[in-house]
């Protein structure tokens, strides 16, 4: 393929190189950058025969890359951790239910020890009220460095935060702040939040709570209502990325609208529709609150719909890559985020391998071959996504492809009757009949999902992957698709797969099938005993937050859970030939196995007996010869 037929499949991975590249380096890439900026004009002007994709050019690229990186990382001035004055903006507020609210604080001075200091940082502060998005305040409290807890399994809290740019957080009291100014957003801004709300009342007052609280995620992009059960069904029955506005939902509302308009082609021109469908597409993103994954799929959608419209001879993938390259441009941290490596990954995946995977089977009826174009449709956009879900949540649906197959079918209906119902909700006998069709259509989802929840078998777990494990598998998928004809390469890129998957599946073998003990990093003891397919799991405290840990590391160590709560006195479990003994006191904890000892402080006093090692909770201070929790779980093999 020619550099100039399609550009963009050449930039944007020169420049994704170069922002990894600028994250990896301590030092500025500004000079640099500008003296092969100067080398490869030079090269374009003097050259008769120049070309953009020299190498000069592509060092550019890349070097372009990581210094877009470098100016988003760069602070002036950091700040500080400890107890400090504070000016701060709140930017974002979590509108959940939980006792400690979520917010986003836009820090913009800090009092030191030479007065205040300009600063132009963000933080995340839990608090028990809830404030306001453009409320100034005056605060008071502890920031402290992003860190994980370092227990198997559990979420990279840090790397999530730093993908937006956040590396420090705390905990805010109603005593620890003052309300000095509030900000009022911008009219246009105020107007579809006021839309958004009005529009989720109405949800509210129409529908039963359980219905109601999904359609707020799949029509208004606010999942906050969500029970845990929800989520979990259907993050088992590999269904997430419905419950938040993405690639999905935009594409099926411009297909629907498109669709629509074209039948009216003797009233509207084709340009004219694909006009009101991206004047649409653009109100609807600002209804749903601007989010960045409703953002990046409006984008990507007006540019692929602009490319088809306007450029027809134009390659749908270099608008594809043109569109990540803009969006990379605007902020390049957005490679960091989850949602648009998996959306993206998703629509790759139906460029390269939809219209393979359906053509392997011919069906002649049109009800079945639409049902197998879906599947195929399912398929194709999981064949990059895989590594990505296996390397943040440990685990995957094995039934992706029905749970795909049901979506397709229901999320069409209740978008569309959702959108229906919003505009002729004030029709009286309209609007019960579209109710009914909305009502019916979520429950349905909402059993459906239970029920692929539900089928054995349905959750394959125990995957942990490495980065370069994702990037390895993407570049033999993409090496295998677009070199086919080439012998070597696509039987070398079937091998490296072949092997790479059944590495995965030997490691997942091996997690199920280890023997340990597993001392939790949390501030109430919570122990896990696996043996092969058994976890025992014992707990002082909170079940809740117990529950959270061994859910969590049962994701990479797979297992049957039993959980019990740990009593004074001696404990005896059984697991197989090893047999455990636990005996608890006010002081601490004592595990005996294998003639060996370990012992869980969790007070200040010491043990009298010896110890083959000691354990202290994260809470005490660090001794010599001590393993402190804080540092992340104890795990000792068996």
């Amino acid at each position: 393929m020619r550099f100039y037929q399609s550009p963009f499949l050449f930039l944007t991975p020169l420049f994704i190189l170069g922002v990894l590249f600028g994250e990896l380096v301590s030092f500025s890439l500004e000079w640099i950058f500008l003296g092969c900026l100067i080398a490869s004009t030079l090269t374009f002007i003097l050259t008769k025969n120049a070309r953009l994709s020299t190498p000069p050019f592509a060092a550019t690229i890349v070097l372009l890359g990581s210094v877009v990186i470098q100016k988003v990382r760069f602070h002036e001035n950091e700040i500080s951790d400890g107890v400090h004055s504070r000016v701060a903006v709140v930017q974002e507020v979590d509108q959940g239910d939980k006792i400690w609210k979520k917010h986003i604080l836009s820090i913009e001075s800090e009092k030191g020890g030479k007065g205040w200091t300009t600063i132009d940082q963000e933080v995340v502060v839990y608090s028990q009220q809830r404030l306001r998005e453009g409320d100034v305040i005056l605060f008071r409290s502890e920031l402290m460095p992003i860190e994980n807890s370092g227990n198997p399994g559990d979420f990279d809290s840090k790397a999530f935060w730093r993908s937006k740019d956040i590396t420090k957080m705390g905990f805010m009291g109603a005593e620890d702040y003052t309300l000095v100014d509030y900000r009022s957003p911008h009219w246009i801004t105020s107007a579809f939040s006021a839309t958004r709300n009005y529009l989720s009342n109405l949800i509210s007052s129409s529908l039963p709570e359980e219905e109601a609280s999904l359609a707020r995620a799949l029509i208004l992009g606010d999942k906050s209502k969500l029970s845990g059960e929800t989520r979990q069904s259907f993050g088992n029955a590999g269904a997430m990325h419905v419950l938040a506005i993405s690639g999905l939902h935009v594409g099926i509302i411009m297909y629907l609208l498109f669709f629509l308009l074209e039948r009216g082609h003797r009233w509207i021109s084709r340009r004219l529709a694909v006009i009101i469908t991206l004047l649409f597409l653009w109100v609807f993103a600002g209804v749903t609150g601007w989010s960045p994954s409703v953002l990046r799929a409006t984008l990507m959608f007006s540019l692929l719909l602009l490319g088809q419209q306007w450029a027809r001879s134009g390659s749908p993938m270099n608008t594809l890559f043109f569109s990540a390259l803009v969006l990379l441009l605007i902020n390049p941290l957005l490679l960091f985020n989850i949602g648009f490596q998996l959306s993206y990954a998703a629509i790759l995946g139906i460029f390269l391998y939809f219209g393979r995977i359906k053509e392997l089977v011919k069906v002649r009826n049109r009800i079945l071959n639409k049902a197998w174009e879906g599947t195929a449709l399912g398929i194709s956009a999981q064949m990059f996504t895989i590594p990505i879900v296996l390397y943040h949540f440990h685990q995957f649906p094995n039934y992706f492809w029905l749970t795909n197959l049901g979506i397709m079918c229901l999320a069409g209906i209740i978008l569309a009757s959702g959108l229906v119902f919003f505009a002729f909700h004030y029709v009286p006998y309209l609007k019960i009949g579209l109710t009914i069709i909305l009502g019916w259509s979520l429950f349905a989802l909402l059993k459906f999902v239970d029920w692929v929840d539900s089928l054995p078998y349905g959750v394959a777990k125990g995957f942990e992957l490495t980065p370069q494990e994702v990037v390895l598998f993407l570049v033999m998928m993409i090496l295998l698709v677009s070199l086919y004809q080439q012998k070597r390469i696509r039987y070398a890129s079937i091998t490296v797969l072949i092997v790479m998957i059944g590495s995965w599946q030997w490691n997942r073998f091996q997690a199920i099938e280890d023997s340990e003990i597993v001392v939790f990093n949390s501030n109430s003891p919570v122990i896990a005993c696996k043996h092969e397919g058994q976890v025992r799991a014992f707990y002082i405290g909170k079940k809740k937050k117990a529950d959270r840990l061994i859910e969590a590391y049962e994701k990479v160590m797979p297992g049957a859970i039993r959980m019990d709560s740990l009593e004074n006195g001696i404990t005896s479990v059984k697991m197989g030939e090893t047999f455990i003994e636990i005996a608890k006191d006010e002081d601490g904890i004592w595990i005996h196995h294998d003639k060996k000892s370990t012992y869980i402080r969790m007070r200040y006093r010491l043990p009298e007996d010896e110890a083959d090692a000691i354990i202290d909770m994260p809470y005490l201070e660090n001794r010599n010869g001590h393993y402190n929790l804080s540092k992340g779980a104890y795990r000792k093999k068996l």
